[in-house]
């Protein structure tokens, strides 16, 4: 995810070092930051004659000694919290005290990860970003106790002007918002597939023409409202019976995990993948989620000029 955060950041105009532990990694990283831009570039979303500008805003190194004088810094470090804490107590005695320390974890809890290792606890905050990085507009904020309204404030203001869209997250728990009710739905999703109700194909197709082609413009909330709070407490009354409602991961699962079906990286999951790389997968889908993404901008464009 590195790479979309440091691709994101420099486009949005600012000096980005992009940190590994390996010159192999940021090699691949670097590949990938400009792989990702020929892309935004293709779209009409970069001008070509920005590239140079973008690509010249970001540096790579593997020393953290270079990070110190950072106004702001976010991890994406693997998830495991005993690496997560040696690197914010690092980060903590070398950089400046004007830092803001930024965590991209979902999982874990911002509060266990900081706890007795960073000083300027009023600097650290919790930014949650969505795969793709460099293309899907979320980031989800979470500040602990001592986290000071300038940190978050300044954190907030500075995805706005890179383009992400942001939302406070009240109270620490797991999962944050988004991923929790992407959850809920694949708890249903693989329920319904291990129940044979329908093929992979369909249930796919129901999620993508369904729920997913309103999802991109209203959330549930304003569906509920637009279709009648009644209705759907009525509806939600009935099915609430019905809905999977396990606490223990579908087994289907497990069973794929055991049988090495781990999807399009060992050429099968609940769909078969020959003749083309992971690569090659995740290009398709990133250029089809740029296109929505372009499309979405544009239909902003239009409705705004409308209620003007």
């Amino acid at each position: 995810m590195g790479h979309g955060l440091a691709l994101t950041f420099a486009k949005g105009g600012y000096q980005v070092i992009l940190t590994d532990i390996s010159e192999a990694a940021l090699d691949t990283a670097k590949k990938k930051v400009e792989k990702s831009l020929s892309m935004f570039i293709g779209e009409g979303l970069v001008q070509e004659k920005e590239r140079e500008n973008i690509l010249g805003r970001i540096s790579y190194t593997t020393e953290l000694s270079q990070l110190k004088d950072c106004d702001y810094i976010v991890e994406c470090i693997v998830e495991k919290i005993e690496p997560k804490q040696q690197l914010f107590k690092t980060l903590d005695e070398i950089c400046i005290p004007e830092t803001i320390l930024a965590s991209n974890t979902s999982s874990l809890k911002l509060t266990d990860i900081t706890r007795d290792v960073t000083k300027h606890r009023d600097k650290v905050i919790l930014t949650h970003f969505f795969n793709p990085a460099q293309i899907v507009p979320l980031v989800e904020l979470l500040r602990i106790d001592d986290t000071s309204d300038e940190t978050y404030n300044k954190t907030k203001a500075f995805h706005e002007k890179c383009g992400k869209v942001t939302i406070e997250v009240k109270k620490e728990v797991p999962g944050l918002i988004a991923n929790r009710i992407q959850a809920a739905m694949a708890r249903e999703v693989f329920s319904l597939y291990e129940q044979g109700v329908a093929s992979a194909e369909d249930i796919d197709k129901a999620v993508i023409a369904g729920p997913g082609f309103r999802l991109s413009i209203s959330g549930l909330l304003e569906i509920a409202d637009l279709g009648g709070i009644d209705i759907w407490y009525a509806v939600m009354k009935y099915l609430y019976q019905f809905i999977e409602s396990g606490t223990e991961v579908n087994k289907v699962l497990a069973e794929m995990v055991k049988e090495n079906k781990l999807g399009a990286k060992t050429g099968q999951g609940f769909y078969k993948y020959s003749g083309q790389s992971l690569d090659s997968y995740i290009y398709q889908r990133d250029l089809k989620l740029l296109k929505q993404l372009v499309y979405l901008e544009n239909l902003n464009k239009t409705i705004d000029c409308g209620r003007r």
